[in-house]
């Protein structure tokens, strides 16, 4: 059974190979509705660059990568108002941690954890001065979204390096281009780490910040799958 695409709001460019069946399309559409009740982002910072990924998009990587995500203890780096963070609990593992540095994204998530009567930890602190340590010991996966890169030059990198020190299984979504690729993979090669482009994809962004000039954008992102090769 192959994915259709004609009712969803991203488009697959190249894809490592995904087995699709009616339940991992019942599965779509029922994570993708519980992420479309999580609100976006009503009042994006530009320093920031907070903007949303489409829920059926969120839903999709989830399915692609089930057996990287499934019962394993996650931290959500830049986790905004948790639309990755709250389905992960929901329906893939017990533990997972939301890290970011506004508050009241964070606030935002843990209202819906409680009322969705979801455990969820949570940490409000800058990427530059995130203390992790042990965490080793206590996070087998990360996964994120950071921000492009496209007004704190190379921030997605400073994401990326940071969840480098402690997680051997890394799911980062990043801005497709070849400079970017080759840059996560070197940070691979210095980490001890290899590194997959799971899928290009791409999907329409609608005018949110400042410096956005059209109505809708489309961007094209690369979903990489970060693996430690010696634990």
């Amino acid at each position: 059974m192959d994915l259709n695409l004609s009712n969803t709001s991203f488009k697959i460019v190249s894809s490592h190979r995904l087995t699709w069946t009616a339940e991992k399309q019942l599965k779509l559409e029922q994570i993708s509705s519980f992420i479309s009740n999580i609100q976006e982002f009503q009042s994006p910072k530009v320093i920031l660059e907070q903007y949303s990924l489409p829920s059926d998009l969120i839903a999709f990587i989830f399915i692609f990568l089930w057996d990287d995500l499934q019962n394993k203890s996650i931290v959500d780096l830049g986790c905004g108002t948790g639309r990755l963070t709250l389905p992960l609990r929901k329906f893939l593992t017990k533990k997972v941690l939301g890290v970011d540095i506004d508050e009241f994204c964070i606030g935002t998530m843990l209202k819906v954890a409680d009322k969705e009567n979801l455990k969820v930890d949570s940490l409000v602190t800058s990427i530059e001065f995130l203390e992790a340590y042990n965490w080793s010991k206590q996070f087998q996966t990360c996964i994120m979204n950071p921000p492009f890169g496209t007004k704190r030059r190379k921030i997605d990198f400073v994401f990326l390096q940071k969840a480098m020190t402690f997680a051997n299984t890394i799911i980062s979504i990043h801005k497709s281009n070849l400079e970017t690729r080759k840059r996560i993979v070197q940070m691979g090669r210095n980490n001890n780490m290899d590194v997959i482009i799971m899928s290009t994809v791409e999907f329409s962004l609608p005018r949110s910040l400042k410096f956005h000039r059209k109505e809708r954008h489309i961007v094209r992102i690369d979903i990489f799958k970060i693996l430690r090769t010696s634990i």
